[in-house]
């Protein structure tokens, strides 16, 4: 046994998730994209919220019931475990986070803001994730270096993806998309706030989206 493997036989918190494994956990991320396309296909909000509620209340089981039952965590570890970030070992996991961002854009925002909001953190984020993860492996293999900083093009991706589903799936205007990707972007790079990646990179999508309709009818009243 190694000297950092714990006595347990649980697998250590990883340091270092591989491409691999991304793929793995943001597989999550785009298969949950079916909600905001089908709020944004028509969908009723009551439904989005019902499904949302059932999902959250499944999510919050599974939370309590590993962080209260030995059993329970070392069974969500030896499933999941793999795909875990460090701090998702000690905390709520992603997906439950992802949920969270998904019912905080219903409701905070109008239709179509709310799935530009939705779709940043199902994509954005994880196209983030995935291309970073690349540049990084590209990056060891070629100078040895090994480094768990977020990456340029990872950002650019994160912007630019969010953006073309803004456009394309939410509908919102062009220049309301690039902002909602500029400041997801963002929001995914620099954890100012301390809060969960997918709800800072949720609200912020939906903030951007938002802001141009708002400065624009500013002007108009002023």
């Amino acid at each position: 046994m190694s000297a950092d493997a714990p006595a347990s036989g649980m697998p250590a918190p990883s340091a270092a998730i591989t491409l691999r494994q991304e793929l793995a956990r943001k597989a999550i991320h785009l298969s949950s994209a079916v909600i905001p396309v089908a709020y944004a296909m028509g969908a009723p909000r009551r439904v989005v919220l019902l499904v949302l509620a059932v999902l959250g209340l499944v999510a919050l089981i599974v939370e309590l019931a590993r962080f209260r039952s030995t059993r329970a965590r070392s069974l969500f570890v030896r499933v999941f475990g793999r795909l875990l970030r460090e701090h998702e070992h000690a905390g709520w996991s992603g997906a439950s986070w992802l949920l969270v961002a998904y019912a905080l854009a219903v409701v905070l925002f109008p239709r179509a803001v709310a799935v530009a909001a939705m779709l940043a953190a199902a994509f954005g984020d994880a196209s983030a994730a995935i291309v970073g993860r690349a540049a990084s492996a590209a990056r060891a293999r070629r100078t040895g270096i090994v480094s768990r900083r977020k990456t340029f093009a990872g950002s650019a991706a994160c912007a630019t993806i969010t953006a073309i589903a803004a456009f394309g799936i939410a509908g919102i205007a062009l220049p309301s998309a690039v902002l909602a990707g500029l400041l997801a972007s963002a929001a995914e790079r620099w954890d100012v706030l301390r809060v969960d990646d997918n709800v800072r990179v949720a609200i912020a999508a939906g903030i951007g989206a938002s802001l141009v309709d708002v400065l624009t009818t500013l002007g108009l009243r002023a």
